[in-house]
């Protein structure tokens, strides 16, 4: 038996009395350790909180650009599904096409081999994705300017002169350094084959005689347009010049143009630009008011003109290897990109401007969005579709009194709004595009006195034709 050293002492009632004790001596200090633990938790959390609403606002920013761009080009898609027209007969027209540049609008990747390659844009890796520059030209406090627009560089002032190389493409593009294939072997590998508007392209390929760059002293017909047009359009290229200063004087006119662009205008047309980044197409959709199961060959038609504008400005950009202005002068800050590949001509305004002289080759809406200035300035009651004249007639930016012109010409602005092309980019393509799609369509007489016949591209006019009688 065990004796008890204190037996007044109840040991059952002590040692609960020190287990509770104990154990509230120990509650006490993992309350505390609780508390200071939810404190710094709280604290933790309430840093983190910042921290992630500042990430996510900044990040929700830089989202929404793209984000509203990929609902438009899904909108889009879902609106070019197109169904099966009973009774039709022969080549089917196909949901607008807009990888028919061997691009990756999507931001998928290159098909091809290349990999999976992270795109925010066409040709736009993540990393140079929207971000928000605020827009304000207010001299600071310590006298730094708005933003660094009178620091420009000389391209000539470099030996050799700075122009595009083969590394900054985009990597599913630098096939384009390459010489040129008519059988468009790496450039099929992004598109439907399917298509009519790729038969198309592969067609026009085969006339490469016709419509390719090349150096002085063997250009194509085509190509000979950018030298007779009323714009000076290769002021730049002291190659042509022969002189770097007259070059430089030209460059720097359009790195001051677009300058003022920045300043005046880019904030109010940011949305828009940013719409039109990645889809062109729904805007003239909307401004004649179709749609693709109405209206499918018409759509077609528009896929043909984008297949030819993307097949001819990249061998164009591959020749002439423009750099962009914001690498002549960093400040012009574009919000995103620009697409890695070469700024000469512009992509978008050669797409544009071969969309709306697709539409007008139709006669019912030639009548309603041609040109309402007939030559020699009487006015006209319906519009018309221009002729080879008309353009020799007008610098780019003039009216042409032409509604269908007026949204191709606004398209080419919004990419200089941007700050990515300069104005004699989206000149060049106005002048290539009429006079590619006047000898794809009309009469010797009525184009640049060139013709290109492609019987695929007439059968889909003729469909789309149709579709309006």
């Amino acid at each position: 038996m065990r004796s008890d050293p204190h037996p007044d002492i109840d040991i059952r009632s002590y040692t609960n009395q020190g287990h509770a004790m104990g154990w509230n001596v120990y509650n006490q200090a993992a309350y505390n350790q609780a508390a200071y633990n939810q404190a710094a938790f709280n604290q933790a959390a309430f840093n983190q909180s910042a921290h992630n609403q500042a990430a996510f606002n900044q990040a929700a920013f830089n989202q929404s650009a793209h984000n509203q761009a990929a609902f438009n080009q899904a909108a889009y898609n879902q609106a070019a599904t197109v169904q099966v027209v009973p009774g039709v007969t022969g080549m089917q027209p196909m949901p607008h096409l807009a990888r028919t540049g061997a691009g990756m609008p999507s931001g998928a990747g290159f098909l091809g081999g290349y990999g999976d390659v992270a795109r925010c844009d066409y040709a736009t890796p993540v990393d140079l994705g929207p971000l928000p520059w605020t827009l304000d030209f207010s001299v600071s406090d310590g006298m730094w300017s708005g933003f660094p627009v009178e620091q420009r560089i000389n391209p000539y002032s470099f030996d050799p002169p700075l122009q595009w190389t083969t590394g900054q493409w985009d990597p599913g593009l630098r096939f384009w350094t390459l010489d040129f294939d008519p059988q468009l072997t790496e450039w099929l590998q992004d598109l439907n084959l399917a298509s009519p508007a790729v038969m198309v392209a592969r067609e026009f390929a085969t006339h490469w005689r016709q419509w390719m760059a090349c150096d002085a002293g063997s250009e194509s017909p085509i190509q000979t347009v950018l030298g007779s047009a009323p714009d000076d359009l290769l002021a730049w290229r002291a190659l042509a010049l022969k002189d770097y200063g007259k070059a430089w004087q030209a460059i720097e006119r359009e790195l001051i143009e677009l300058d003022d662009l920045m300043q005046e205008d880019r904030l109010r047309y940011m949305g828009e630009a940013a719409a039109q980044s990645t889809s062109i197409s729904t805007y003239f959709m909307h401004f004649v008011g179709i749609d693709a199961a109405s209206k499918p060959w018409t759509v077609e038609l528009m896929n043909c003109a984008s297949a030819v504008g993307n097949l001819m400005k990249m061998q164009y950009k591959a020749h002439y290897k423009r750099v962009r202005p914001s690498m002549l002068c960093a400040g012009l800050t574009p919000p995103w990109g620009p697409p890695q590949h070469p700024a000469f001509p512009s992509g978008h305004s050669m797409i544009a401007h071969l969309t709306a002289m697709a539409l007008l080759s139709i006669e019912p809406l030639a009548m309603r969005l041609g040109l309402f200035m007939a030559q020699g300035g009487a006015s006209r009651a319906v519009g018309r579709a221009p002729t080879w004249a008309d353009f020799n007639a007008t610098r780019y930016g003039e009216d042409m009194k032409s509604p269908m012109l007026w949204l191709a010409w606004r398209v080419a602005k919004n990419r200089e709004r941007l700050g990515v092309h300069y104005p004699s980019d989206s000149a060049a393509s106005r002048c290539l595009a009429a006079a590619i799609w006047l000898a794809l369509t009309a009469p010797a007489n009525a184009g640049p006195g060139v013709q290109i016949s492609l019987p695929s591209l007439n059968k889909v006019l003729v469909k789309a034709q149709a579709e309006w009688a």
